[in-house]
């Protein structure tokens, strides 16, 4: 269970990493952050861009 909340949050801490220094108390907590942020414009992409989503088209 660990190593998927690692890889989970690999990106989201580099880009916490350019923000926060690691040794800081909140360096997890803004990791957590970037990364709902990321899920959340993943879902918002899925549901508004035909290409990650296609939705079944009527034949006429």
């Amino acid at each position: 269970m660990v190593w998927i909340a690692r890889l989970l949050l690999f990106i989201p801490s580099l880009v916490a990493g350019w923000f926060v220094s690691q040794k800081d108390p909140r360096y997890w907590v803004i990791a957590l952050a970037i990364g709902l942020t990321f899920l959340a414009l993943g879902i918002i992409a899925a549901i508004y861009i035909p290409i990650l989503h296609p939705w079944p088209r009527r034949k006429q």
